[in-house]
């Protein structure tokens, strides 16, 4: 990734050019989301699905297959469909979306066509058990309001089909609150197989006009570097 005029815009070959602001904590957690199964705790209105968008951009780019993005309404399901259209060079029937209001065959049809999917879990789940869709060629697989990942909520059933049935597995897990202790954040990660932690509060995040990088935490000591750069490097 590279960012580019005064502002700071990423440019990637999946992007929409000279659209996305160069965010540097943003580009330091989907560096991390990239090299591991990663749950990301950033507060509401700080771009979390930005950060869950480069990520699947640059899987897409790199390993290919098709990514599935679940969200747990269907506002917040077609909310992520637009910006994901607005935001990836990517035709705009190869991003759909799935909710009960879809038919089950039309699902599966659309779900062979499909580079991106985004959809509530439930459907997901159905499609699973009744064998209308596989996991198998997903290589990045975002939950959203992922502390929801509890007993017997369909992101628990997702998750394990998805280890088990992924050729080539990633998963990103988006949060404001993740939990209420650390019980609850284990819990959840140990639901969707996740290994890696990165919080970020709104003063770690505050780094627009800085140079400096936000600490983060996580059974990693350092934010792994990747591909990010600055044009102007």
């Amino acid at each position: 990734m590279a960012a580019t005029d005064d502002v700071g815009r990423i440019d990637h070959p999946l992007l929409t050019p000279e659209l996305l602001e160069r965010r540097l904590y943003q580009l330091q957690l989907a560096g991390t989301a990239q090299e591991a199964d990663t749950l990301v705790c950033l507060p509401t209105g700080l771009g979390k699905t930005t950060v869950s968008l480069l990520v699947t951009a640059e899987r897409l780019d790199e390993v290919g297959g098709k990514a599935l993005m679940l969200a747990p309404t269907k506002p917040l399901v077609q909310q992520h469909a637009e910006f994901y259209r607005e935001a990836l060079q990517i035709p705009d029937e190869e991003i759909v979306v799935f909710t009960g209001e879809v038919s089950p065959d039309d699902r599966a049809e659309l779900w062979e066509s499909a580079t991106i999917v985004i959809a509530t879990p439930q459907v997901v789940e159905n499609d699973l058990v009744g064998n209308r869709i596989s996991l198998s060629d997903v290589t990045h697989l975002t939950f959203d309001e992922c502390h929801r990942a509890t007993g017997d909520y369909a992101y628990v059933y997702i998750a394990e089909r998805y280890h088990a049935d992924a050729a080539d597995p990633l998963v990103t897990g988006m949060s404001a609150s993740p939990g209420g202790d650390e019980e609850e954040i284990l819990t959840v990660c140990e639901n969707l197989g996740i290994t890696e932690v990165e919080v970020m509060t709104e003063d770690d995040a505050d780094v627009d006009d800085s140079p400096t990088t936000p600490t983060c935490s996580g059974s990693a000591s350092t934010c792994p570097r990747r591909s990010w750069r600055s044009a102007n490097c």
